[in-house]
């Protein structure tokens, strides 16, 4: 279950980005006119999209523990924060932090690390 929910949720990812860059590329000035302009558009665009994904997933693992799904040894601060401090470096870094998930809560993070990487690698290519 955790595996197959990992997996729609990265490939929600896939399409928000999707979505996210094409809205980037429609707002951020002409390149060859305003270079170092459009460079910062674009970084505050992926910045931002990015984030917002980060949120997401936050969101996600406090709806599964709230269901009984899987839950987070460690470390963990069981508030907001830590949850968006745990999506974050598992988004970011391939999830090498100190808070530890269990239950199918595991396969979720192992998803979401290797949509981030994808996504942020996608995103460099395209700045």
């Amino acid at each position: 279950m955790g595996l197959l929910l990992g997996f729609a949720l990265v490939a929600a990812i896939w399409s928000r980005t999707t979505t996210g860059l094409l809205a980037v590329r429609g707002v951020k000035p002409n390149s060859k006119e305003r270079p170092q302009a459009a460079i910062m558009v674009a970084f505050v665009g992926l910045l931002a999209l990015h984030t917002i994904e980060i949120l997401a997933f936050a969101a996600v693992y406090r709806a599964l523990q709230g269901w009984g799904v899987g839950g987070f040894d460690g470390s963990y601060d069981p508030c907001w924060s830590g949850l968006i401090y745990f999506s974050g470096v598992n988004f970011a870094t391939l999830g090498y932090t100190q808070i530890e998930a269990t239950g199918p809560i595991r396969m979720v993070n192992m998803m979401q690390s290797l949509g981030g990487f994808m996504v942020l690698t996608w995103s460099a290519t395209f700045l």
